[in-house]
C-alpha cells in the first residue's frame, strides 16, 4: 500500500510540473499578445486550457487523498505535522515552496497579460472610431469576451 507521503509527493510533483508548463505558456502568451500574433495566441490558449484541465484533475486527486486520510480542509502545516510522525517531510516542503513561487509568478504574468489585452482593445476601439469618422464602418463588432 502506498503511504500518504508517497501519494502526496507524486501528486504535488505532477502539479508542480504542470505549473512550470503553465508559467512557460503564460510567458509565451504575453509575447504573442505584444507581437499581435493572433494565430499563435489561439494555439497558446488551447495549450493553456489543456494544462489547466490536467491541473484540475491532479487537484481533485490531491483532495481525494486528503479526504481519504481525514486531512481535507487542513492547512499545509497540519498535513505536514500529521505526516512528520512517520516520514521526513523535506521533499513536501520543497514542492510546496516551489508551487507557491510558481503560482505567484503565474498570477503576475497573467495580470500583465490582462492589462496588455485591455490596452489593445482600447487601441482597437480608438482606431475604429477614427475610421468611422471617415465613414468607414467595421464588418464586425469589438468584444472583450471574444
Amino acid at each position: 500500500m502506498t503511504s500518504l507521503y508517497d501519494e502526496l509527493v507524486k501528486v504535488l510533483q505532477n502539479e508542480k510540473n504542470l505549473l512550470s508548463s503553465l508559467y512557460k505558456i503564460v510567458s509565451e502568451e504575453r509575447d504573442a499578445i505584444v507581437a499581435l500574433q493572433a494565430k499563435e495566441l489561439e494555439r497558446i490558449l488551447r495549450e493553456k486550457e489543456a494544462v489547466l484541465m490536467k491541473l484540475s484533475l491532479w487537484e481533485s486527486e490531491r483532495e481525494r487523498i486528503l479526504e481519504k486520510n481525514n486531512l481535507y480542509g487542513k492547512s499545509f502545516s497540519e498535513i505536514i505535522s500529521h505526516i512528520e510522525q512517520t516520514q521526513d517531510v523535506q521533499r513536501l516542503r520543497e514542492l510546496y515552496s516551489a508551487m507557491k513561487t510558481l503560482l505567484t509568478a503565474i498570477a503576475e504574468i497573467q495580470k500583465i497579460n490582462e492589462q496588455l489585452i485591455d490596452r489593445s482593445i482600447i487601441n482597437i476601439g480608438t482606431a475604429i472610431k477614427f475610421l468611422e469618422s471617415f465613414g468607414i464602418t467595421p464588418k464586425q463588432s469589438l468584444s472583450k469576451e471574444a
